[in-house]
């Protein structure tokens, strides 16, 4: 890129970094976009030169940050071969997400378009976990499509217990070994799987 190009790329960065902090600690609708480029170091006239509305830069954000993860907990999956396994693996990830970055978390569980945001960016490869454990006969759901909003409803749950200190250290292989059950997985087994060591993103 020449030097206009990566200016532009550092003050999106910028905006977009504000923009997480602002709204994890106050809500998008608590936020002025003033208070966004003044967090941002960028004057606010400039603001429009990079996202038309606030709602705009809010679905950038979303869609950077839940492909982010996607990518991380994809290379986690790659490391397994049981459908059982790989939705663990998902949630569990997820969940750390939240004890790790509470700012990430507070976005998803405090902003109505994460979850819309969200099943747009993971809910394909969350469907398609599914889909194969249905047809290798791993999992057992009435609709798939109801299952999938059910685990992802008790994830974003999880995730607020975690935030406001109510989950348990093990949260995240209680709620993967929950969600797999609700897939059909036996108890003893979910258990089992939802405790095996988390395979590290190792980047190929």
């Amino acid at each position: 890129m020449g030097r206009v190009e990566r200016r532009r790329s550092r003050n999106r960065a910028r905006l977009l970094t504000a923009a997480r902090e602002l709204f994890a600690a106050r809500g998008m609708q608590s936020t002025a976009i003033a208070e966004i480029a003044e967090h941002a170091d960028i004057a606010t006239g400039s603001f429009y030169s990079y996202f038309r509305t606030k709602d705009e830069l809010l679905d950038a954000l979303l869609e950077e940050e839940f492909a982010s993860q996607l990518r991380l907990l994809e290379l986690r999956q790659a490391q397994v071969n049981d459908p059982a396994e790989k939705v663990s693996v998902a949630h569990r990830h997820l969940v750390r997400v939240a004890q790790a970055d509470p700012d990430w978390a507070w976005l998803l569980v405090r902003l109505d378009a994460s979850q819309r945001i969200a099943w747009a960016v993971l809910g394909q490869a969350a469907q398609r976990d599914l889909q194969d454990g249905v047809e290798s006969g791993r999992f057992h759901v009435a609709n798939e499509r109801l299952a999938l909003s059910a685990s992802g409803g008790s994830l974003f749950a999880v995730m607020h217990s975690q935030l406001i200190g109510e989950a348990g250290e093990h949260a995240d292989c209680e709620h993967a070994e929950g969600v797999l059950r609700s897939f059909g997985i036996d108890r003893g087994q979910a258990a089992e799987i939802a405790r095996r060591p988390l395979p590290e993103p190792v980047h190929r």
